[in-house]
């Protein structure tokens, strides 16, 4: 068990390593969350820097700390006085990897999403409440017509029966109709964002929103951020964050 007392700075190694000792997502994002509170928001700014900047090609421990980061910004573990500090210093100090990753957006959900409808054309439209129930069913043809489904509360059921894919994930991942609120949920998901696949696919949709594919980009190894820095199609700022990782000191 990680001691937080022996915790005595913001070393960014030490940080990432004693994250990485911790059993699951949700307890590394609840420890980086109680020593960024506790800490300085220079010495703060400048870890998640190095977390983000870092990232896959830091190696393990780097990468389990910027998942553990992602983690906690998106389930909004760290206070808004402490990110707003953070983000002040990360921008007195030109630390725009930090800025990236602070910077979290909200996914409204569409009030239509939840209006009955059917699985097959032609059958008895289903309310939320059935669709969800039906998203913890095994029966592969149900799961696949609930892929398209664009309640997050559905998907989110979806993306935790066992019984989804890798190619389900996907199909989600790479859908223009699939809402930010849903796309959200993926790179949220301990299983699914985990997947190169899943990760690249959220990336270059363009439904995902902005702040949360700059999060993403500090999880792609140098071949991918090499690859999607080319790619005309994605917004300028995005293209100039991989950019900056793959010609330090840009």
């Amino acid at each position: 068990m990680v001691d937080e007392a022996a915790l005595t700075s913001l070393d960014p190694r030490e940080v990432a390593t004693r994250l990485s000792s911790l059993p699951d997502r949700a307890m590394r994002a609840a420890r980086l969350a109680a020593w960024l509170e506790q800490s300085e928001a220079g010495d703060a700014a400048w870890l998640l820097d190095v977390l983000a900047t870092a990232g896959r090609s830091g190696g393990p421990p780097f990468f389990v700390g910027l998942l553990a980061a992602v983690d906690m910004l998106g389930a909004d573990r760290l206070g808004y006085t402490t990110r707003v500090a953070i983000h002040a210093a990360a921008s007195a100090r030109g630390l725009d990897a930090c800025k990236e990753l602070l910077f979290v957006v909200d996914a409204p959900v569409d009030e239509r999403a939840a209006a009955p409808r059917a699985l097959t054309p032609g059958t008895r439209p289903l309310t939320l409440g059935e669709r969800k129930s039906l998203a913890r069913s095994w029966r592969r043809d149900v799961l696949q017509r609930l892929l398209v489904d664009p309640h997050p509360d559905v998907v989110a059921l979806l993306l935790a029966n066992p019984h989804l894919t890798e190619d389900d994930a996907l199909r989600i991942a790479t859908a223009r109709r699939s809402s930010a609120a849903v796309l959200g949920l993926l790179l949220r998901s301990p299983r699914w964002s985990a997947s190169p696949r899943v990760r690249l696919a959220l990336v270059r949709n363009p439904r995902l929103p902005l702040a949360l594919a700059l999060q993403l980009v500090g999880l792609l190894n140098a071949v991918e951020l090499l690859e999607l820095s080319r790619d005309a199609r994605l917004p300028l700022p995005l293209r100039v964050a991989m950019e900056r990782r793959v010609r330090p000191g840009m």
